[in-house]
């Protein structure tokens, strides 16, 4: 009997010690790894923003290749989501909650049957030789036996984020070498006076028909007092290649009722790929080819109609080496 009491005594000690142990240590997990991707913020950045090519380079998609994944929220940017279920890696879901152009994005985690919400941040520094990628894993709060489990947290997870980083890096030094800078951006709705026209596709025809009707917009909206809001811009509603249906317009901050051909557009927002064109209106064709090419990488739909946007105005600089045309073409 004595001996069972020392027994229990012993147990109830080492049980408080314990408790105390775990009492004692920290209720924050930190864990990184980083590595040199020889490519520019931006091109990093580019393949974060939205998770449509998240399983290209994630650790864990071929651990188990018949997990499922939905996609939903925002195409990009804060709010963007993944989900999926796996009998390997389990269940759960990852949410873009904080971005930082070109130097940070933020992933909120949730994991079934697990209470914590870690995240996950990536970390872009622009140093010489490209950018160095921090990817760091945070817990806050972490309450009982779960700190004994973050004790290891750096040799559980540390291997598949450095087998993760060096996807990521094949991927982006392996993205195609572009002409044109282009970028994804979501762009807030806005609305345009217009007007509709079609014609073959000859650029000489295009370009003289555009700029009647520029011209006429122009007259419209100097008699009303009707100020401009930004640079003329072309919407193609119909892109053939025998024939173009466009309306060239002017955005505007007024609610008008237009007159006669001219008419009031609405362009809805979202996510689109926005590319800055250098150089004279031939080269719009590579631009659109370069957008097909980068839709086709980062794993886009092109969707909706592209517009162009004129920034620079062939009547006051004849340079055409010098001009500057952007592209928007939707995407989902």
């Amino acid at each position: 009997m004595k001996a069972i009491k020392i027994v229990g005594i012993i147990l109830m000690i080492l049980a408080t010690v314990v408790l105390i142990t775990i009492y004692l240590l920290p209720d924050n997990a930190h864990m990184e790894r980083k590595i040199l991707i020889e490519s520019q913020p931006e091109a990093v950045y580019t393949e974060l923003i939205s998770f449509r090519t998240f399983n290209e380079w994630s650790p864990w998609a071929t651990k188990d290749p018949m997990a499922e994944y939905l996609w939903d929220g925002p195409v990009i940017g804060v709010g963007a989501r993944i989900s999926w279920k796996s009998t390997v890696v389990g269940n759960g879901s990852m949410q873009i909650v904080e971005v930082m152009e070109n130097r940070k994005v933020v992933n909120l985690m949730k994991f079934d049957e697990y209470e914590s919400d870690p995240t996950a941040a990536f970390i872009l520094n622009s140093v010489v030789g490209g950018t160095e990628v921090v990817w760091t894993y945070d817990e806050s709060d972490v309450q009982g036996l779960a700190k004994i489990f973050m004790l290891g947290i750096d040799g559980f997870l540390g291997e598949d984020y450095e087998q993760g980083l060096l996807a990521l890096k094949e991927r982006v030094e392996s993205a195609p070498d572009f002409q044109f800078p282009m970028n994804l951006r979501t762009i807030a709705p806005f609305q345009y006076l217009g007007i509709r026209d079609s014609t073959v596709n000859d650029p000489a025809l295009v370009s003289t028909m555009m700029a009647q009707n520029y011209g006429e917009l122009v007259t419209y909206m100097s008699i009303r007092g009707v100020e401009t809001t930004g640079n003329p811009l072309a919407v193609f509603t119909d892109f053939g290649y025998a024939d173009l249906s466009f309306v060239c317009g002017y955005p505007v901050a007024d609610q008008l009722s237009g007159n006669g051909r001219i008419e009031l557009f609405r362009q809805e927002g979202g996510p689109a790929i926005v590319l800055n064109c250098q150089g004279g209106y031939e080269n719009l064709d590579k631009g659109y080819d370069q957008i097909m090419e980068f839709a086709a990488f980062y794993n886009y739909d092109l969707v909706d109609d592209p517009w162009e946007e004129y920034i620079t105005d062939p009547e006051t600089n004849p340079d055409t080496a010098t001009w500057t045309t952007k592209i928007y073409y939707p995407v989902q």
